[in-house]
Order: C-alpha cells, then structure tokens, then sequence
C-alpha cells in the first residue's frame, strides 16, 4: 500500500497455488480462495496474495518495511538474552552463508517463513503499532516504582522509538482486514472473539521443516519436533484499543487460528471481564505503552 503497488480495490486470483519458475508454492487452502482483495486475504490468510506481492516488492523492500515495525532488533525492554530476531537479505546470507540470494526466497519470506526469525514480544510491539497509530513503543516491565503503602518512588515513562511509521489511512486499511479475521464469520481468527468487544487479530501456521519430510504422515504420526508452530497476535477493542496479546504454541501441530487464537481469546475475555469497573486486572503484563 505504501509503496503504490496495490490499493483497496486490488484484486488477485488464488487458485491454491502459485508458480515461480519449476517451483509450485501452495496456498493453505488446496482450493484456493478465488479472487481476493487485501481485506479477505487477511481475513482468509491467502497465501497466493502475498507470494504475489512479494515477487513484486522484492527482499529489500520486505525487509525495509519489516525494520520499521522493529523486527530484526532488540525491543528495548532490558531482560538479559533478549533475541534479536532475524530478518533477512541478500547481503545477510552472502555474509553469513556465503551464498546468493534466490527468488524462492522472497516468495517464502514474503509469509513469514525461509529465515526469519521473530519473537512475541516483536510481534506485540508490532501489533501496538499498527493499533495505536503508528508508534513503536519501548516495551517496560514495570510501570512504577510503590512502597508498600502505595506511595510513588519513581514511575516509568513510555519511550516512543519510532511515530507514524506509516500513513493512517493504509493502517486503516489492514486493521479493517484484522478486524474481519475475527469478526467475520469466515475468518482464520474467530475463536479469538470476546462477547461485546471487538477483536483485530492474525494467525499464523510456522512451518519447522520442509513439507517433504511430513506430508505423507497422518497428523498423530509426525514427530513432536517436526510440527508446526501455532501463533496468533490480536489487540482489543478495535475502535480504542487497549491491549495487545500474543500467543505461540510450540510444535502444537495445527493451525494458529484453531489452537493459538483461543488462548488468545481467554487472555482477552479475562482482562475485560476484570477490567469491568475499572477493577485491576491480576494478569502479568508487559506494557507497549499508551495505546490511544
């Protein structure tokens, strides 16, 4: 959207698979989606939309954007041995690998998997972002400093590291389609729904080792180390959003929006459900500042 190449409008045919050369990369869903826009290939997690756009952005560009919402850095929040996370290039890999960069690469790249490297807690500064308007914020663990009576001794303030790292409307754009992907009655993400709250979110399905190796076993049969990672990320309410969630399921062996996206939910119904009143909520949190 930022860089021109699609609109609202754009529409891309998903017949379940796309071809770049003598490769076939398939979409989740063997049937394909059929013709789809932005907003329902979130809500549907279309894989063929964004292999699309990725062979037309390119690496750089991929990898432009995804350094913009913090990945591939530390967060900042100061816990020992936090991961950097990767993103990668074609300079990374002649670097490190001593090889060139292929094509396949940025199609793989472009949903997330090949050899990116991601943490919760970059996926939740991420999703802050894209909820509060475009701001990275510093992560803190703590928001104060009390005595044991409650008297103030130092409080935290939140550190903005980045604003409006995009325009508003293209964040209007994509928190419409994470908003279907919960909302809708056909989206990935519709376990994670809270009575009366509305819910953006996105799953994730990360794929451990090459489907070779998987896909003539029935489910039960593969190995614990060889299933797939489950994830989703969501924050709530949509229209003033409050608090973001992530959650992963390592190895689970299913997909983010069936086992990722209800834990997801009980976090959120629980922080609402306490926070009726304005009670204090006992959840153990991580702040990504000020959402408003």
């Amino acid at each position: 959207l930022a860089e021109g190449v699609i609109d609202a409008t754009t529409v891309v045919v998903c017949p379940g698979h796309f071809r770049l050369g003598r490769r076939v990369y398939r979409c989740w869903k063997r049937g394909g989606h059929g013709p789809v826009d932005l907003t329902a290939a979130l809500e549907g997690s279309c894989d063929v939309f964004f292999y699309e756009l990725g062979k037309t952005l390119g690496v750089e560009t991929l990898a432009r954007y995804a350094r913009l919402f913090g990945f591939g850095k530390s967060t900042g929040i100061g816990i020992l041995g936090e991961a950097n996370g990767l993103v990668p290039t074609p300079e990374w890999k002649m670097r490190v690998k001593g090889e060139r960069w292929i094509a396949g690469e940025t199609i793989s790249l472009s949903i997330g998997q090949g050899a990116n490297l991601t943490t919760p807690l970059q996926l939740a500064v991420a999703y802050a972002a894209m909820a509060n308007g475009g701001r990275i914020i510093e992560p803190r663990v703590a928001l104060r400093l009390e005595t044991w009576d409650g008297q103030i001794v130092e409080e935290f303030a939140p550190v903005v590291r980045a604003e409006n790292i995009l325009a508003k409307p293209i964040l209007d754009m994509v928190r419409i389609g994470l908003e279907r992907v919960v909302m809708s009655p056909h989206g990935t993400g519709r376990r994670a729904r809270v009575p009366g709250i509305s819910v953006a979110g996105k799953s994730g399905t990360t794929q451990v080792v090459s489907l070779s190796l998987t896909e003539d076993l029935e489910p039960e049969e593969i190995p614990l180390r060889f299933r797939d990672h489950a994830l989703f990320a969501a924050f709530a309410p949509v229209e003033s959003p409050e608090i973001v969630v992530v959650a992963i399921a390592e190895h689970a062996g299913g997909g983010g929006g069936a086992i990722a996206a209800p834990m997801v939910q009980k976090v959120l119904a629980t922080y609402f459900r306490k926070s009726e009143g304005r009670v204090p909520s006992q959840l153990a949190a991580i702040s990504v500042g000020p959402m408003r």
